[in-house]
């Protein structure tokens, strides 16, 4: 297991600051991981957010079938986006 004291003694840098820093390192890199899905779907679809995608499948200019899969992972990587988005307000508060 990890002695955070016993780091945060040897780097001489505080507790918080060491997890404030280490969350914001994590989330800032899932954000672009999740940014990059999400990139990848638009470009895939031909569309910059998910109310395009649906209205390209309201039109019938694509199969709602074809689409749904994506539809809703897209749906679910751009809630997760706003999460750490929101969470990463918190931290720079």
């Amino acid at each position: 297991m990890i002695n955070l004291k016993e780091i945060t003694k040897e780097l001489s840098i505080p507790e918080d600051r060491l997890i404030k820093e280490a969350l914001k390192t994590y989330l800032d890199r899932k954000l672009l991981e999740i940014e990059s899905e999400i990139f990848k779907l638009h470009k895939k679809w031909g569309v910059n957010s998910i109310e395009e995608l649906n209205k390209l499948a309201e039109e019938g200019k694509i199969s709602e079938e074809e689409a749904l899969d994506d539809y809703f992972l897209l749906d679910n990587l751009e809630t997760e986006r706003e999460k750490i988005l929101k969470a990463l307000r918190k931290i720079d508060e």
